[in-house]
């Protein structure tokens, strides 16, 4: 049953109004503000979610769209950035990460002076807690930095800071005996429990993230609690799963890294390809993975239904970038995947769900962002910033229930990656985008490359998702008015760079 514009007003102003007469007021009431719980999966592909009719072959998620049958379905969301990193930075700050980040690329770092989700919640009283990745590209295995999850307002963390990491391999023993521990891109061994290194002998990630959640979440039912969950699936490396799946899924079986097999770096690379997987078995192991991750979802959701406490939590879920070339998701009808400034870069699966308030099983096909997670979350439980305070997200709050486009979805929304750019205004595209594909490195079938890939394109995305037909030629005006709306945009960002501050440290390994 869809709830009406009034229910949903009127829902907020009790849940307000029990927040506005102090910490000790909600005992004399049954409204309580709502728990959040903020679910960000990686690299998982557009066409990855079960409850979208465009999913793709073979994908069951049930437990992610138990999270839309209770909630509100977007297909046009767009995340900040190609990649994690850039991605992430917006999200827990409700702006472009471009204000900061002078290099535009992959690691803008989290400035001293802007505040995060888990900061402002917790001066308002909420519990908080991260699991999983930490990620915003600049400083890695430094709990020192600011970037570090107790450093910009979780009480507690448990998980790692890379943008990778190994899903089985997890103890100080393979730590000490691999030549390095820190790879490149992806890492092993011990992950943090807050600020000390832990290890765990026989774990699998996922599972460990979930138990994890799962002790936050009963030792703080009776109050309000932010949980972020940020899970490592499924990013590479895509063939690490527990055996139930991999038969399930008929999967091929790779051995896990072993020291005396080289360095860890030598065996990511070997495995992140077709190649040594083929095709199919690529794809076989992402639906095995996803599907690990999905019944991990699902435990989450049981919790919550056998405490009470679902229907005045606020889930949402997002996964941080599009899907990833080399793993096998699939992010048709779109073209390209993550790395790429293509439609499969950037719109990803998204979900948010409050069943006290918002409306059940809706799909909402307005163009959304990321950046309006924060200010979404701050609508639910309370929190006005002052009036020279500025987001680049808006609360999706009213705009759901009156099924409206936002006010910032009205205006251009711009993305800057290396030499890659977009803008979109009014389902108008205007890009340059690049494929990911190097020789080296061969990208799995389940992607669909650009066709206009290197060269400035624009698309009508209300008639042409895909990006096939590029517009340019035929509507030169069209192209020249966003080209001046995305330079005005940059211009302003880039003014904007010198209003934000990084500590000056050194990163540690």
């Amino acid at each position: 049953m869809k709830a009406s514009v009034k229910h949903i007003v009127l829902a907020l102003v009790a849940i307000l109004s029990v927040q506005c007469n102090g910490p000790d007021s909600s005992k004399s009431t049954t409204v309580q503000p709502p728990n959040v719980i903020l679910i960000v999966t990686d690299d998982q592909g557009y066409a990855d979610l079960s409850a979208y009719e465009h999913v793709s072959p073979r994908c069951q998620t049930p437990h992610m769209d138990r999270i839309a049958k209770n909630g509100v379905l977007f297909d046009n969301c767009y995340v900040s950035g190609p990649v994690c990193s850039p991605s992430r930075a917006s999200i827990y700050t409700g702006k472009y990460q471009e204000r900061w980040d002078e290099d535009m690329s992959w690691a803008p770092g989290l400035p001293v002076n802007i505040p995060t989700i888990a900061e402002l919640l917790k001066k308002k009283g909420y519990t908080t807690g991260k699991v999983g990745k930490s990620d915003f590209g600049r400083n890695y295995h430094n709990p020192e930095m600011r970037d570090f999850p107790n450093n910009h307002g979780y009480d507690s963390f448990i998980g790692f800071s890379a943008h990778a990491h190994d899903f089985w391999l997890l103890d100080e023993d393979i730590e000490k005996a691999t030549p390095d521990p820190y790879g490149e891109s992806a890492s092993l061994g011990r992950i943090f429990r807050d600020k000390v290194k832990v290890g765990f002998k026989d774990t699998y990630s996922t599972n460990l993230y979930t138990d994890e959640a799962l002790k936050f979440i009963d030792k703080n039912k009776d109050k309000p609690f932010f949980l972020d969950l940020s899970y490592n699936a499924v990013h590479e490396l895509i063939h690490q799963v527990p055996e139930e799946y991999r038969k399930k899924w008929d999967a091929p079986k790779i051995p896990n890294y072993d020291p005396s097999m080289g360095t860890y770096n030598d065996y990511y690379y070997k495995y992140t390809k077709v190649g040594d997987i083929t095709d199919e078995g690529k794809r076989k192991l992402y639906l095995a993975n996803l599907n690990c991750l999905d019944d991990n979802i699902g435990r989450l959701l049981d919790a919550l239904e056998k405490l009470d406490i679902l229907d005045n939590t606020m889930i949402i879920l997002i996964s941080d970038n599009g899907g990833e070339p080399l793993t096998g998701a699939n992010n048709l009808p779109l073209t390209g995947s993550k790395y790429t400034m293509h439609e499969g870069g950037i719109r990803v699966p998204f979900i948010i769900s409050w069943p006290q308030v918002l409306p059940k099983n809706r799909l909402y096909q307005h163009r959304v962002s990321a950046m309006d997670i924060m200010p979404t979350c701050l609508e639910a439980v309370g929190i006005s910033m002052d009036n020279d305070y500025k987001f680049d997200g808006c609360s999706l709050i009213e705009p759901i229930a009156k099924n409206m486009p936002s006010d910032n979805a009205k205006e251009p929304l711009c993305f800057q990656f290396g030499k890659q750019w977009a803008i979109i205004d009014d389902g108008w595209k205007l890009v340059y985008a690049e494929d990911y594909k190097p020789h080296w490195r061969p990208i799995t079938s389940q992607i669909q490359l650009g066709i206009n890939s290197g060269k400035l394109a624009l698309y009508n995305l209300k008639t042409d998702i895909g990006e096939q037909n590029n517009l340019i030629e035929l509507l030169p005006r069209k192209a020249e008015e966003l080209q001046m709306k995305f330079d005005k945009w940059l211009h302003e960002v880039k003014q904007d760079q010198t209003n934000y501050q990084f500590e000056q440290v050194e990163k540690m390994n």
